[in-house]
């Protein structure tokens, strides 16, 4: 066993320490030039940009900075809810933490990509969004299915679906200008944001960017409590939070081909927990204390005209400690911290023989371990070796790629017993075509199929872990049409998408009770999830100096437990997953004041799979307003923004038993140099 990890750490030195220059690598929404697919038919109605959308042969949503200032995005929860497809978690306030899930497969199914190194927690498989500023996002890219692209690391393409976060870094290095964003937010419940980002280059090929965030949030908002025919006015409680967060990038355009980019992150958020609210219990002793560092270092560059290197090495340690005050535990307290560790190195080599044709060979290789205060600690550890090879071809006016990804992963533990090792090989296949050259429509259906490896939590966690879990294997279906109209003098940007899937889901990975203080993990189920993401967007010309923008999804998610026939679960619909979700927002700029109305909403969702009337959730539609308006002030800007965040005050709930906040403000005051 060691041997094999040795070979395949020695293979990816070998890789990754060759002299090479850089290629014009394919990042979401951040690089417009497709590098690596052949050019389609210029078509006049297709920006580049657009061109992705409409002509990717997976599912594609991309939302990029000039759409989440125009269209009233406060936070990229906010901006997630306006994908079709998505399935956002969130317990209400500033600092509550957000995860997100797509097509009913759970959040551990979505890989979150930040500045193109995948983000890890071996702990619980669940990436908070909520550290993540969207005052540094220049675009989100989700990918559902495989990515389109090939030339990625390999540990990209590991999940069922890819959320790309693009920042804004550094400049290319050949300016030598210097750049200052400094802002400040204010709002309801003790809320305030100083934001600041710098960046500068020498104009010979070396720039560097930092930025820095703090929130602070006291987050003791109203709600409505209704218990039969009482209905009374709460505060929530024990909901204050501090974090801060700092980034440190730098560039070396080392010559015309090839560069080394490199990131320092650093998160610190503690914050009190409000606990759930069940009948007039709204008191809560909880506080958590999260904090992560990575560092990371990327060099991307061309070997010649007809071979390309991607490599990248990091480092991540993340620690949390949770504490809670209460009686019912030995001296009155619980004090548990966790402590993961990871080291991880990709490489990826891209060959091009021929116009058209891309072969893409990537290697990685991560190193997790997991550590804690418990007693029944047993240090567990994980190695992960992922190949990925990839062939895409393009042929007039039809694209086809395929994927074989050989996934090894070698679990051990220093103080106890470790986890089955697992070897699988997930196959995966899409192909678009244009039916019509000279017309915007594009065809697309893909295959994927998938696995994820069971959390520590699952595995190891204090009398619920169980080191028997299979993975949860996925097989994913979808078949969709894209469409961009030309554009005319009085509108311009229409695209349509359309996309109907089927996934199946085998070795569901669920808590089951023995009694009523003994529960454990257990592959007890499968899943069918069936439905349909459809979205829209346009633009369109009022006047010279007026234009109206309009955006919108919906979406059908069907899913389904399919174990037993003999349970009540049977053919019921999976917790927490709405049949119907939506969004639209339609913006209004103009030379006074821009406006932006927008909203979000899913219908009723149960908390078990049993959907019994009393687990019931009441759907909701949450609508707010931006009023926003920017100055030139000689060759700077400054910007004044007001939002009001659920402008009906709807009362609410995402997760059972956490309401979310009503009717709140935020001013926003940005200035630019």
């Amino acid at each position: 066993m060691r041997k094999h990890i040795l070979t395949s750490i020695i293979s990816l030195v070998s890789i990754t320490s060759a002299q090479a220059a850089e290629v014009n690598i394919y990042m979401p929404v951040c690089n417009d030039d497709d590098t690596l697919t052949a050019k389609l038919p210029d078509l006049e109605v297709l920006s580049a940009k657009q061109k992705k959308t409409v002509r990717s042969s997976t599912p594609l949503h991309q939302i990029d900075s000039e759409k989440i200032k125009t269209t009233g995005i406060t936070d990229i929860s906010d901006a997630m809810r306006r994908m079709p497809g998505v399935n956002l978690r969130d317990y209400g306030g500033a600092g509550g933490l957000k995860t997100v899930s797509v097509r009913g497969l759970g959040s551990e199914h979505t890989a979150v990509v930040y500045d193109g190194v995948t983000l890890s927690d071996c702990q619980s498989g669940q990436i908070d969004l909520a550290r993540y500023s969207i005052d540094n996002v220049k675009g989100l890219t989700l990918f559902s299915g495989d990515n389109d692209d090939i030339f990625i690391p390999a540990r990209a393409a590991a999940s069922s679906s890819s959320l790309y976060i693009s920042s804004f870094t550094v400049p290319t290095g050949d300016e030598d200008e210097f750049h200052l964003k400094a802002q400040m937010k204010a709002g309801s419940f003790g809320y305030y944001n100083p934001y600041l980002r710098i960046s500068d280059g020498n104009g010979k090929g070396l720039s560097f960017s930092a930025n820095a965030e703090y929130i602070h949030a006291e987050n003791d908002y109203p709600f409505t409590l209704v218990n039969g025919n009482l209905v009374t006015r709460e505060k929530r409680e024990n909901s204050r939070m501090n974090s801060w967060t700092g980034e440190l990038n730098g560039r070396w355009r080392i010559n015309g081909a090839s560069s080394l980019v490199g990131k320092v992150y650093y998160y610190d958020n503690s914050r009190d927990l409000p606990g759930q609210v069940i009948y007039y219990v709204n008191e809560s002793e909880e506080h958590l204390r999260e904090r992560n560092f990575f560092g990371q270092l990327q060099y991307k560059g061309k070997l010649s005209s007809k071979f390309s290197l991607l490599a990248t090495g990091k480092f991540n340690w993340a620690t949390s400690r949770y504490t809670d005050v209460n009686g019912k535990y030995p001296g009155g307290k619980l004090d548990n911290y966790y402590i993961q560790r990871e080291t991880y190195f990709t490489g990826a080599l891209l060959y091009t023989p021929m116009a058209g044709l891309s072969i893409d060979y990537s290697a990685d290789w991560a190193w997790n371990n997991l550590s804690s205060n418990l007693k029944s600690d047993i240090r567990p550890y994980r190695n992960t070796i992922l190949q990925s090879l990839a062939v895409k071809y393009n042929f007039r006016r039809i694209s086809a790629m395929v994927r074989a990804l050989y996934s090894i992963y070698l679990n051990d533990a220093k103080d106890g017993d470790a986890g089955k090792d697992r070897y699988k090989l997930s196959p995966s296949l899409s192909v678009s075509m244009q039916p019509v050259e000279d017309l915007g429509l594009f065809v697309r259906a893909s295959y994927k199929n998938i696995f994820r490896m069971p959390t520590f939590n699952e595995a190891y966690f204090d009398n619920i872990g169980s080191i028997n879990l299979d993975p949860e294997s996925t097989d994913q279906v979808n078949v969709g049409i894209t469409f961009q109209a030309p554009s005319l003098p009085w509108m311009s940007d229409l695209t349509i998408t359309c996309d109907g899937y089927i996934n199946h889901v085998k070795n569901k990975i669920v808590a089951i009770p023995y009694n009523l203080f003994l529960w454990k993990m257990e592959n007890l189920g499968k899943v069918r999830v069936y439905g349909l993401d459809v979205s829209l967007s346009a633009s369109f010309e009022l006047s010279r100096s007026h234009s109206l923008m309009l955006s919108g999804s919906y979406s059908y998610q069907r899913a389904q437990p399919r174990t037993d026939p003999n349970t009540v679960e049977w053919m019921k619909q999976v917790a927490y997953i709405p049949l119907n979700s939506g969004s639209a927002s339609v913006s209004w700029l103009n030379p006074w004041v821009n406006v932006a109305l927008h909203g979000t909403g899913c219908s009723a969702r149960y908390t078990t799979n049993q959907n019994f009337p009393e687990t019931r959730i009441s759907g909701y539609f949450d609508t707010g307003i931006s009023l926003f308006r920017s100055f030139k002030i000689k060759n700077n800007s400054l910007e004044i923004r007001a939002d009001i965040l659920n402008l009906f005050d709807k009362q609410y709930e995402i997760v059972a038993r956490y309401p979310m906040p009503g009717r709140s403000w935020k001013l926003t005051a940005e200035f630019e140099i």
